[in-house]
């Protein structure tokens, strides 16, 4: 990867539902940006419309298109989500944009994209949500160390093993439920020796029970070498979720962790996908 601070612009967009209406909404982002010496490019899909919609999925497209496309821009955060940024994958050029990889940032729904974007594109991809800059400044300092080092700064996240001794790997996957519309599609993720992250935002245990039988009806478990947990944030009773869990997954020589430090809280750590994730118990 290109040293980050060596192009200077940041585009903002939004490949899912966009929640921002007035673009001045974006003034304390655009100036932690600037603060770090980069410039911030707002593209339209970033912002609501008049009417509070969302652009089409194909103008969503292109907006993504063109910042792969330009090479003033450095890197992308993808600001939305929701549930609409599946409907922009038959829109995009994989192979095209596989020759311009630059980092990009989503994270919730926009994890259909992430995972695409990675394996069949070779985009280094982060779970983190840009909007997070304006609440925490430890997330701040984080992301200014990572422009200025790149993925040497970022902190690996805290971890407890459920069951296992170690896992290592690159990985795939993202929001428990959106990660899931890209099964039977031609952007499933490939699960094979990957460690498969999930995490959620609502949903209580009964509804995370039939979403995690369904990873495991599509081999996700069967193939990959590990499970990292994250933040689970509807689900009160973590210790019998953790156990239903394992009890799913039916695979007690599959190593499994948990990490606080990675969900939608306003704290959470960036994840990449594409540098190898290396955790070990510890006694």
């Amino acid at each position: 990867m290109d040293p980050f601070f060596s192009k200077s612009i940041v585009a903002l967009i939004g490949c899912s539902n966009s929640h921002v209406s007035d673009p001045k909404e974006f003034y304390d982002l655009c100036s932690i940006f600037s603060k770090m010496g980069l410039c911030t490019e707002i593209f339209p899909s970033a912002c609501c419309q008049p009417d509070n919609t969302t652009l089409p999925p194909a103008q969503r497209a292109r907006d993504l298109m063109e910042t792969f496309r330009r090479p003033d821009i450095g890197a992308i955060f993808d600001i939305s989500g929701g549930d609409a940024a599946n409907a922009v994958l038959s829109y995009l050029d994989f192979a095209e944009i596989a020759k311009t990889p630059k980092p990009f940032f989503g994270y919730s729904d926009v994890s259909v994209l992430l995972n695409p974007l990675y394996q069949l594109a070779g985009v280094p991809v982060y779970y983190f949500q840009a909007k997070f800059l304006k609440k925490e400044l430890s997330v701040q300092k984080q992301i200014q160390m990572w422009v200025q080092r790149g993925d040497a700064a970022l902190l690996p996240p805290r971890y407890t093993f459920l069951q296992g001794e170690h896992m290592e790997g690159t990985l795939c996957g993202g929001n428990t439920r959106c990660t899931l519309k890209l099964a039977g599609t031609p952007w499933q993720p490939n699960f094979t020796r990957q460690i498969l992250f999930l995490e959620s935002h609502s949903g209580d245990l009964p509804r995370m029970e039939t979403m995690l039988y369904q990873y495991r009806h599509i081999g996700a478990f069967d193939q990959c070498c590990g499970v990292l947990l994250g933040q689970f944030h509807g689900i009160s009773e973590k210790n019998q979720f953790y156990t239903r869990v394992l009890e799913i997954l039916g695979r007690p020589e599959l190593p499994v962790a948990q990490t606080p430090d990675v969900g939608h809280q306003s704290d959470s750590r960036c994840l990449p996908y594409h540098k190898p994730l290396v955790l070990h118990r510890e006694e």
